[in-house]
């Protein structure tokens, strides 16, 4: 959800257009926004959390070893999503200027109203990585579809029901408790029982595109 919101004078950006650009940014308003968003750049996926935002663009606090590319797009919820050019970094903190500007004040009344009357989750990361999981005595082969902080979509050759419960032992991650919300086909949606940390997930999603195969190209942005 988006909160502790508060207006502050527009400086994260640090473009190359002048001193007409300082004036703008001069008069510019920035809103402190600790939102918790999906950043997708070249074929890396991650989260970070955006710091603060203004119509022209966005600091966004991520993972140092996440590598940006020249554009990324920040998803806010699975159907809304801002793209844009990235214009600095600096360690964890990156400046992305948008490719239009936005009403501020309409997108995050628009998650508002969203998260008021709908069940909003987390964007998911999409990755493939293979993992097990226990069910009763029964050890299961299969593989990570997509994951957020608080539930995982997997592919397994195994018929689930609504309900069971499981234990997905994720390399790097641990063991992780989760309850079967739904199966198609062999895909299944489940649950954790208790949210994983966003640091810590965090820490191992850039472990994985860092050392492992990174993923086909092409897979982008789910918004719907």
């Amino acid at each position: 959800m988006v909160g502790n919101v508060q207006t502050a004078e527009f400086g994260a950006f640090n473009g190359s257009n002048g001193k007409i650009d300082q004036e703008r940014r001069k008069k510019e308003r920035q809103l402190t926004v600790f939102r918790l968003a999906k950043i997708v750049s070249g074929t890396a996926e991650g989260w970070g959390f955006i710091k603060n935002i203004s119509g022209s663009g966005v600091m966004i606090e991520i993972h140092p070893s996440f590598e940006m590319g020249d554009t990324a797009t920040v998803a806010l919820t699975d159907d809304v999503a801002l793209t844009g050019s990235i214009r600095w970094r600096k360690d964890a903190l990156v400046g992305m200027q948008f490719q239009n500007e936005i009403n501020v004040n309409e997108l995050l009344a628009s998650l508002r109203v969203h998260n008021k009357y709908q069940l909003s989750r987390l964007p998911r990361v999409h990755m493939r990585q293979a993992i097990v999981f226990r069910i009763g005595s029964t050890l299961v082969k299969a593989e990570i579809c997509d994951i957020s902080p608080a539930g995982i979509r997997i592919d397994a050759d195994y018929l689930c029901e609504v309900g069971n419960q499981l234990t997905l032992v994720v390399p790097q991650l641990g063991d992780i408790t989760g309850t079967v919300r739904w199966q198609k086909g062999s895909e299944i949606g489940i649950k954790f029982h208790k949210r994983v940390s966003v640091p810590q997930i965090t820490d191992w999603l850039a472990n994985f595109y860092t050392t492992e195969t990174k993923p086909e190209s092409g897979r982008g942005v789910e918004l719907g």
